[in-house]
């Protein structure tokens, strides 16, 4: 029956295969390539097939026939962004990326979803950026996260690991119940298969604990104020509140034998100084809530940071631990400044999927941020491009401008290396390859919003 069936399908008519895109010409551009601070004026990059494939002065580039010629001209186009720290379950969210030039995510709590998306993305079956994700949180007993890994036993580490690298996660999120030994069982099982830990410092281990085991990524400066004091792990019995405390207590040079260490280490910061500043109650929640890009996000997500939401965790938070964390705030500046003059890895990220944290836009948020805590704006869109992908290992693949990199650019109508908020300002996005004008993406953004509205 078998042979019959293949044989009938031999004869049966080919299923009409899509049109390969045209050539793309993007032409008399200034292209901010982000290998180092500079420009290349009256330039045209041709894209096919998903990648640059042909970069040059616009007068010795030659425009082959039939391509999609897109003018340049006082224009400056750049990598896309990558926001190195997002929880997005809403698929609406993957949209808002790309809306805002964000063509790489790395997502920190992942599960069959987010693989399911990338699937569909990488088949152009869904609009959405690249993604990298960790897999369920690995957590010790009583997960602060419903659907973590909770790992109390240090020879389940190996099996835990093998599980998550064979479901196809990228890396892997150590958070911070972990016991010391089944941290360390976890260091030595991710090693062993080739797994990198991106995440917290676990309550009962220093910063400089997890930097001598190998964690390639430390988020939100964890584990910063108490190393900085001399302190190593949080003393027991610290709460939220004495961590935020803690930050005006280190002074300039302790933070900078931090940031030395790390550097040291080769591990890399995410910051999300943005995530923090959102930790707003009352009016101010409210008035981020009317902010005019909430228009596109989807009733669920805004449902999840209502005020009223018993899901929206910032609503029990006592008013003590937000006086402390918004006075702790130039402190974080000062940290992200010691790692600026320490040469050490800085990454772009926002910890999207929190109360009033934004897909995309918050991105733009954090590139201020790291601005005003004293990188240059080509330090910090190289946080979100060159030194993202050298982070996760793909600095051949995509973050620059070059030939045979993969297609995710932005087209901007200002010069974002003058001024970081210039790289809001979007012409268009090339995502994959493709090219999506910017009055495409109001059309859909406003289509979006129109039925978000209706759904109330």
């Amino acid at each position: 029956m078998t042979l019959v069936l293949c044989a009938v399908l031999a004869f049966l008519p080919c299923p009409p295969q899509e049109p390969a895109r045209p050539v793309l010409a993007i032409e008399h551009v200034t292209v901010l390539p982000m290998d180092a601070e500079r420009r290349l004026a009256d330039h045209t990059a041709l894209v096919s097939d998903g990648r640059i494939a042909a970069l040059g002065p616009a007068a010795e580039v030659s425009v082959p026939e039939g391509a999609l010629r897109i003018d340049g001209s006082g224009r400056f186009l750049m990598p896309g962004l990558a926001d190195m720290h997002v929880h997005v379950w809403d698929e609406n969210d993957l949209y808002l990326f790309v809306a805002c030039g964000v063509t790489t995510v790395r997502n920190m709590f992942g599960s069959q979803l987010q693989l399911g998306w990338r699937e569909r993305i990488a088949h152009d079956e869904l609009v959405g950026p690249r993604i990298y994700t960790a897999g369920p949180i690995i957590d010790g007993p009583n997960p602060v996260w419903p659907g973590s890994v909770a790992l109390t036993d240090p020879a389940d580490a190996a099996k835990i690991v093998e599980e998550q690298k064979a479901a196809g996660y990228d890396f892997l999120k150590p958070y911070s119940k972990l016991s010391a030994e089944c941290y360390e069982a976890l260091a030595i099982a991710a090693e062993a298969e080739g797994m990198r830990m991106m995440g917290h410092v676990p309550n009962v281990l220093g910063l400089v604990d997890v930097l001598e085991a190998g964690q390639l990524t430390i988020e939100h400066l964890d584990g910063w104020a108490e190393a900085a004091l001399g302190g190593g792990s949080r003393a027991q019995g610290a709460s939220l509140l004495d961590d935020h405390l803690a930050w005006p207590k280190a002074t300039d040079e302790e933070l900078a034998t931090v940031a030395r260490a790390c550097k040291s280490a080769g591990a890399w910061n995410c910051p999300t100084l943005v995530v923090l500043d959102k930790w707003r109650k009352g009016a101010e929640a409210d008035a981020l809530l009317a902010r005019p890009e909430m228009r596109f996000v989807s009733p669920a997500i805004k449902g999840f940071w209502s005020p009223s939401s018993p899901m929206n965790y910032l609503q029990r938070l006592p008013e003590e631990v937000l006086t402390a964390v918004h006075a702790a705030a130039p402190h974080r500046a000062r940290a992200v400044a010691a790692l600026r003059d320490a040469g050490a890895g800085i990454l772009l990220g926002t910890d999207m999927g929190n109360p009033y944290v934004t897909a995309g836009w918050a991105l733009h948020e954090e590139l201020a941020n790291l601005v005003a805590a004293g990188l240059t704006p080509y330090q910090a869109l190289r946080a979100g491009t060159a030194d993202a992908a050298s982070c996760m290992g793909d600095g051949d693949e995509w973050g620059t401008i070059a030939v045979g990199q993969r297609a995710d650019l932005v087209l901007l109508e200002a010069d974002p290396l003058d001024d970081v908020a210039n790289a809001a300002k979007r012409a268009g996005v090339v995502l994959h390859g493709r090219w999506m004008p910017r009055d495409e993406i109001e059309r859909e953004l406003e289509s979006r919003a129109v039925r978000f509205a209706g759904n109330r």
